[in-house]
């Protein structure tokens, strides 16, 4: 009886060590933000390989406007259009300091207008707009559709790192 009883507490000494002990993955990383732009498309995940930005004067918003070109494989996949301030800017298909005008582009945007899928909803959320540093860093989705079909962008990253002024 005394040979089970040790057995017994050796077995639950074990089991605490083992549960007590920590499977941290993280490699002592705090870091949160993504190191590229990165989306969901109708649920597929997609890492983009490169997104830049230009600042500029848009006379028809009425001010200063950011437009960023991201790109997978070479190829434009997303467009988006917004005021130059952080802030949360509604999805939409017109040019004011208000909104927002975000597009995905099938096939590189290859044929017009079927590769074009402009923002019906959604919105954009510019929570990093830094033009000197050159970065850019937000939260999106949004609903576009091609007149015929809708795409939808969700949990969407937005990394730029390269921003040019005119």
């Amino acid at each position: 009886m005394n040979a089970n009883l040790l057995k017994i507490g050796i077995a639950f000494l074990v089991f605490t060590i083992v549960s007590c002990t920590s499977d941290n993955s993280e490699s002592g990383s705090t870091t949160t933000s993504a190191e590229k732009t990165t989306f969901k498309l109708d649920g597929a995940l997609i890492t983009a390989d490169e997104a830049t930005a230009t600042h500029y004067t848009n006379s028809v918003a009425g001010g200063k406007y950011i437009d960023v070109f991201v790109k997978k494989g070479g190829k434009e996949v997303l467009e988006l259009h917004f005021p130059a301030t952080t802030g949360t800017y509604p999805a939409q298909q017109n040019f004011n300091m208000t909104t927002s005008w975000l597009t995905y582009e099938a096939n590189g945007g290859a044929a017009f207008p079927a590769d074009f899928f402009h923002s019906t909803s959604g919105e954009i959320k510019v929570t990093t707009l830094d033009v000197t540093g050159k970065k850019i860093r937000a939260t999106f989705s949004f609903v576009g559709n091609n007149a015929t079909t809708n795409a939808t962008i969700s949990e969407a990253v937005l990394v730029v790192n390269e921003i040019t002024v005119q």
